[in-house]
C-alpha cells in the first residue's frame, strides 16, 4: 500500500510515479506538499546536465514567458517553476486523459473512425484555446504577445476523460517575448504538420496554426495522415504542392459543407484561409449544431469511457491509493530543509540569470535530392551536397542538446545546429561572407544545367563524379582562339534551346498549350516557328512570352519575373450533372477542362465564355460565368 511506501520528495512536491521518461526531461505525477492543499500536478523535471546548459535555460525561460500568464480552459495551465537540487522544473496542470494521437490509435485498433460530430467539437475547442493564445496580451504592459504555437498536431491536443480539450506544449512557440529572434528562422514542429508558407520562408502568424488545425481535423475525419510518404523529402514536396483531397472522398460520411470548411482552412495561400481561429471555430460550431442538433459536450465523456475504460478504472484505484499517503512526514522534512538553507529563494531566480548569447545558424534537411537550410535571417537556401541519406540529419556529427530535444519531441528527423558564443565575441561579417558563398555554390549546384549553358562549368558533375565536357555548351562560348563554338549536334538539328531562369517547382510550364516537365534542363524548341511560352502558378497571373528561334539565334535565356498575385474567386456548380460531364473554358490563354461537378474551384477574376460537354452522351451547351475577387459564383 502507498502509506507504507517511501516516495521521493522533489522540493515542495511528492513524486507519485513517472508518466514519461525522456533524454532531456521526465514528466511525473506529483502531489503538492501543503498544509491545506491536496492537488495532483504534472512536473517536468529537466535533467541536471541540461539545467546547467545556457542555451537550454534560455529556451526554458522563453516557454515560461509565453505560458505562465495564460489562463484558459482549453490550454494546459502552468502553476509553478524554479530549480530544485540543480534541476529546472515546471509544475503544470495534470490532465487526466489521453492525447488525440492515442485516441486515433485506439480507434484504428477497433477499425473505426472518429465520429464527425465529435471531431468537429474537439477542433472547435482547440480553436478557442489557440485564438486566446494568438490574441493574448500582457495585462501589465498592454502589449500583445503575438503567440504562434507552431507545433499543433494530435500529439499536443489532450482530451481529459471528463470531456475537456486542452492544447499543450508551447515549448517551441514563437512570440514577441522570445529572447532570440533568430529562433524564427529554424525548423520547428513536426514535419507532416508544416504549412506551405514555412517552406517559403515567410513570417509566420496565427494562420500557420490554423493550417495545422485543418490537417488535424482532416486526419480525424479520414483516420490517416494527410501528408505522408516514404521519406521526408517526399513529405516536403507534398506540403509544397498542397494538393488536398476533400475528406468526403475518403470518408463518405463527411458532409460537403464540412469539406468546404476543411478545404478553406487548408488553402495553400494563407490569405484564402479563415481570418483567424475564431472564424474557423464559428464555422465549425454552426455546421455542428445545424447537422447534429442533439450533440452535447458530454458525449465526449461517454466516448472516452468507451475507448479507455480499463485505463480509467486503473487510474481511479491508483488515485485512491495515493490519497492514503501520510504527507505530514514529508512536509516536516521540507520545512527542515528550508530552515537549513535559510531564506527561501524566489521561484525561477536562477533561471533569469542566463547571459550567454545563442545564435541559431542553420538547419539542414538532408534527403534524397535536396537539403533546405534556413539561416538566422530566415532566408531559405538549398544544399545539394546533402543528398545521400534519404533522411533529415544534422550537418555536424555532434548535435546540441536542444537539437536532441527537438528530435525527441517531433516525428520528423529535424536537427538544429547551434553556435553558442559570448556576446562580446560575436561578429556578423564572416557569417555573411559564408552565407553568400554557400548560396552561390548551392545555386550553381541546383541550376547546374543553366550554369553550364552560360559558362560551360557544371558543379554537379564535378561533385557527383560524372564526366565533364567543358568544351561544348548549349549556348555560344569562346574558346582559346576567341572563335565561337557551337554544339555540333545542335547545329545539325532543326531545333534550338530555351533556358528558363526564375522558375520554381511550384510553377507549371507550357509550350504552345502543352504542359512540359521543366526540371532545369533547356527546352527544345523548333526553329523558324513562333511558339508561346506560358509559366503558371496557382494564385498568380501567368507569365506569357512569344519567341522565335533561328539558325542565327538558336538559343535563348528567358527570365521569368516575379509573378503578380491574381485576384481570385470561387466557382461551384450544381451536383446534378451526368457522369462524364466537363466544363471547358479559356483562362490566361490556355484551354482549361474540368470534370463536373465543381466545388469552390479557384478561378482568376474575369468573364468566361465556356461550354459544358459530355462525350458519352454527345451533348454540348454554351454557358457564361463571371468571377469576382473573393466571391463565389454558382453555375446551375
Amino acid at each position: 500500500m502507498s502509506e507504507n511506501k517511501k516516495f521521493q520528495r522533489f522540493g515542495k512536491y511528492l513524486i507519485l510515479d513517472h508518466l514519461v521518461d525522456g533524454g532531456m526531461a521526465k514528466i511525473c505525477r506529483a502531489r503538492y506538499l501543503g498544509e491545506q492543499a491536496n492537488k495532483v500536478v504534472a512536473i517536468k523535471m529537466v535533467q541536471p546536465q541540461f539545467s546547467k546548459d545556457a542555451a537550454f535555460v534560455r529556451m526554458f525561460q522563453d516557454e515560461l514567458n509565453i505560458t505562465f500568464g495564460m489562463l484558459h480552459p482549453n490550454i494546459m495551465q502552468v502553476y509553478d517553476y524554479g530549480e530544485t537540487n540543480g534541476q529546472l522544473y515546471t509544475a503544470m496542470e495534470y490532465i487526466h486523459g489521453a492525447n488525440l494521437k492515442q485516441y486515433l490509435d485506439r480507434l484504428k485498433e477497433k477499425k473505426v473512425v472518429f465520429p464527425v460530430e465529435i471531431s468537429c467539437y474537439i477542433i472547435s475547442q482547440v480553436c478557442l484555446g489557440l485564438h486566446y493564445a494568438h490574441t493574448f496580451t500582457d495585462k501589465l504592459t498592454g502589449k500583445p504577445f503575438k503567440i504562434v504555437h507552431r507545433d499543433i498536431s494530435p500529439h499536443n491536443i489532450m482530451l481529459t476523460y471528463d470531456g475537456a480539450v486542452k492544447v499543450i506544449d508551447f515549448g517551441i512557440a514563437k512570440a514577441n517575448t522570445n529572447s532570440e529572434a533568430t529562433q524564427a528562422g529554424t525548423i520547428k514542429g513536426k514535419l507532416s504538420y508544416l504549412a506551405p508558407e514555412y517552406l517559403d520562408g515567410l513570417e509566420l502568424d496565427a494562420r500557420y496554426d490554423e493550417f495545422a488545425v485543418g490537417i488535424t481535423l482532416w486526419e480525424l475525419l479520414c483516420s490517416r495522415k494527410l501528408f505522408q510518404a516514404n521519406n521526408d523529402l517526399a513529405v516536403l514536396k507534398q506540403i509544397q504542392a498542397c494538393k488536398i483531397i476533400p475528406p468526403s472522398e475518403i470518408n463518405p460520411s463527411v458532409p460537403k459543407e464540412l469539406d468546404a470548411i476543411v478545404m478553406k482552412a487548408l488553402s495553400k495561400d494563407r490569405s484564402h484561409r479563415y481570418e483567424d481561429c475564431d472564424k474557423l471555430n464559428r464555422a465549425l460550431v454552426r455546421f455542428l449544431y445545424s447537422n447534429y442538433p442533439d450533440f452535447n459536450a458530454s458525449d465526449l465523456t461517454t466516448f472516452a469511457d468507451d475507448l479507455f475504460k480499463k485505463e480509467i478504472e486503473s487510474d481511479r484505484e491508483k488515485f485512491v491509493d495515493y490519497g492514503k499517503i501520510d504527507t505530514q512526514a514529508y512536509i516536516e522534512e521540507m520545512k527542515k530543509d528550508e530552515s537549513r538553507k535559510g531564506a527561501k529563494k524566489e521561484p525561477g531566480e536562477k533561471i533569469l540569470e542566463g547571459r550567454t548569447k545563442i545564435r541559431e545558424l542553420e538547419l539542414t534537411v538532408e534527403a534524397s535530392s535536396i537539403g533546405i537550410e534556413i539561416d538566422q535571417l530566415g532566408t531559405r537556401k538549398v544544399n545539394r551536397q546533402s543528398i545521400a541519406q534519404g533522411k533529415i540529419i544534422p550537418k555536424s556529427a555532434s548535435a546540441s542538446p536542444i537539437s536532441n530535444k527537438k528530435m525527441d519531441k517531433t516525428a520528423s528527423r529535424v536537427t538544429t545546429r547551434k553556435s553558442i558564443e559570448a556576446e562580446k565575441n560575436s561578429s556578423g561579417s564572416p557569417l555573411i561572407i559564408i552565407i553568400i558563398a554557400a548560396s552561390l555554390a548551392g545555386f550553381a549546384y541546383i541550376q547546374s544545367d543553366l550554369v553550364e549553358s552560360l559558362t560551360g562549368f557544371n558543379l554537379r558533375k564535378i561533385i557527383d563524379g560524372e564526366d565533364v565536357d567543358r568544351s561544348i555548351s548549349s549556348l555560344p562560348v569562346q574558346n582559346k582562339s576567341t572563335s565561337p563554338v557551337k554544339n555540333e549536334a545542335h547545329v545539325q538539328s532543326n531545333s534550338g534551346q530555351v533556358v528558363l531562369s526564375g522558375v520554381d517547382f511550384e510553377m507549371e510550364v507550357f509550350l504552345d498549350g502543352t504542359k512540359v516537365e521543366y526540371v532545369g534542363s533547356p527546352l527544345k524548341v523548333s526553329m523558324g516557328k513562333e511558339v508561346t511560352l506560358v509559366v503558371k502558378k496557382v494564385g498568380y497571373l501567368p507569365f506569357i512570352k512569344k519567341l522565335t528561334l533561328s539558325k542565327e539565334e538558336d538559343s535563348k535565356v528567358v527570365t521569368v519575373p516575379e509573378l503578380e498575385r491574381a485576384r481570385m474567386g470561387l466557382l461551384s456548380t450544381s451536383q446534378n450533372y451526368a457522369a462524364g460531364s466537363k466544363i471547358v473554358y479559356e483562362e490566361a490563354g490556355q484551354t482549361v477542362e474540368r470534370d463536373l461537378p465543381l466545388n469552390d474551384i479557384q478561378v482568376a477574376e474575369g468573364t468566361y465564355q465556356a461550354k459544358i460537354v459530355n462525350p458519352i452522351l454527345g451533348t454540348e451547351k454554351k454557358v457564361e460565368f463571371n468571377i469576382e475577387e473573393n466571391k463565389k459564383f454558382f453555375l446551375e
